[in-house]
């Protein structure tokens, strides 16, 4: 299984039910920084400053209330993130 968001593919996915966290990398998980998005996101940016992933904060929380998970790109632009609902119903099981 993998997310998407825009025209971005994180293959590498891992939720974390009882933080209600989850992680998504594009390709391999790799170390490196990460910038707060305005909806209390984070992006990670590997050693080079290239978008790796993200860290979506409480997207259980989120699905409930808003019926999806919003997040803004390095570009800028606001997109729904696909496919969160399956890992967080995964993690419930």
């Amino acid at each position: 299984m993998s997310l998407r968001a825009g025209r971005y593919t994180f293959s590498h996915v891992t939720y974390d039910p009882p933080s209600d966290v989850l992680y998504a990398a594009i390709g391999r998980p790799r170390s490196g920084r990460r910038e707060q998005t305005p909806e209390s996101h984070y992006l990670r940016f590997d050693g080079r400053g290239r978008f790796s992933g993200i860290v979506l904060m409480n997207p259980r929380r989120q699905l409930e209330r808003d019926g999806a998970v919003y997040l803004s790109l390095p570009e800028g632009d606001r997109v729904r993130v696909q496919g969160v609902e399956a890992f967080v119903r995964e993690g419930q099981a």
